[in-house]
């Protein structure tokens, strides 16, 4: 091995390292802030504690997978499939991932796994209502173009932003907010069979 390639692949055992050690900082303090929520007795602050370590998981579980200057995008929702199946305690639900092998750009890796965990939350928390089959269907797709499209679908009892229940909640704000800095757009449609599917098409 030349000396050349000794110190490409130490940097790569480096960045590796740099990595792993990001990762599981960040889950620690995803537990710290679910075992904070768990002691307290206010509602709304137990509920916001908890979004945040949610949201900080999510984080950590990106780190995982990077490589260079790209995500493996495909890989990470996989893995994501099933913490989040793991959420409603109790309750059989079913989170399927159709994706394909994408890798997305490092800078908006971060963003849109915020988005997405932001959308698949919203799913769990209203899109199970009334749904026969408790199914959240999560695909990623590669466009033409060079752009690649997100869907969260459920069988819930759909959005009706024209109605007072229906008006846009904090999560799908925020995530129509991420969606701006990836140069994304959001959009909620009606599923075929009912529910919600929420769409985000970005380029790659």
């Amino acid at each position: 091995m030349s000396a050349h390639e000794g110190e490409g692949q130490g940097d790569a055992e480096a960045a590796s390292e740099v990595r792993h050690r990001t990762a599981n900082t960040l889950q620690l303090l995803a537990t710290l802030a679910r075992m904070r929520g768990q002691k307290t007795s206010d509602l709304e602050a137990r509920r916001q504690m908890t979004w945040m370590a949610e949201a900080i998981g999510a984080l950590g579980a990106l780190e995982r997978r990077r490589s260079g200057d790209t995500v493996d995008f495909s890989a990470y929702l996989e893995e994501m499939a099933q913490v989040w199946r793991r959420r409603q305690a109790g309750q059989a639900v079913e989170v399927v991932v159709e994706v394909d092998n994408l890798k997305v750009r490092d800078q908006a890796a971060s963003t849109l796994a915020l988005i997405t965990n932001e959308l698949v939350g919203n799913a769990l928390t209203h899109g199970l209502i009334g749904a026969e089959a408790r199914l959240i269907r999560i695909t990623l797709r590669q466009e033409s173009g060079g752009m690649a499209r997100l869907i969260v679908a459920d069988g819930g009892p759909g959005f009706d932003p024209a109605a007072a229940e229906g008006r846009e909640r904090f999560g799908l704000w925020l995530a129509r907010s991420l969606a701006g800095q990836v140069r994304g757009e959001l959009a909620l449609l009606r599923g075929p069979n009912g529910g919600v599917r929420a769409q985000l098409t970005f380029p790659m």
